[in-house]
């Protein structure tokens, strides 16, 4: 039973069911992302110079690594954060969430392709795409909450204005890098 009162029907799914799933796919996610880092074979396993050299082959995996850990984590504090200010959830801002995990669901294999072809335009594309069609969804679904009702707090007003901004402004970068990119991978 939700704490606030809700038009009726509105609640598609109780706010921590969802909670759950959605922090359960962000902990698979950011351990999968360990998966692409593997332990070099050496032919001397005494020498450092050849582990430091195998290991130093393998840095544009370490650094997608890193990249794709923060990019997962700040998509996790996001949602948090958005989350926290939601009263109830609705149909349609569960199939938000639901293609928000689809992406970060994906992430990992985004990670790994651009780790291992960090040249390659389309493995970059492909990257980029995934991060901001995951923001395009946050944006939805902020709207969609507003349009619900399911917006709590004093100034929901202001708070529905600032988040909406930033969500639009990190959307909009996103795209024009996810079109510059396009633009690499068609010419």
């Amino acid at each position: 039973m939700p704490d606030h009162p809700t038009p009726h029907g509105a609640t598609a799914i109780s706010k921590a069911r969802l909670e759950f799933l959605y922090d359960g796919i962000f902990a698979i996610a950011m351990t999968i992302l360990v998966l692409e880092l593997k332990v070099p074979d050496l032919q001397d396993h005494r020498s450092i110079g050849e582990l430091l050299g195998a290991l130093r082959h393998q840095g544009s995996t370490f650094f997608s690594y890193g990249l794709s850990l923060t990019m997962l984590g700040m998509f996790w504090y996001r949602h948090n954060r958005q989350y926290g200010h939601f009263r109830f959830i609705t149909r349609s801002m569960l199939v938000l969430q639901l293609l928000q995990l689809g992406f970060a669901a994906f992430f990992p294999f985004c990670a790994a392709l651009w780790g291992r072809y960090p040249t390659n335009n389309l493995s970059t594309l492909l990257y980029i795409g995934c991060i901001m069609a995951h923001q395009w969804c946050s944006l939805a679904q902020w709207a969609a909450a507003n349009r619900a009702g399911a917006i709590e707090g004093d100034s929901v007003d202001a708070t529905y204005k600032a988040i909406r901004k930033r969500n639009l402004v990190g959307s909009i970068i996103l795209t024009a890098f996810f079109a510059y990119y396009l633009v690499q991978v068609l010419g």
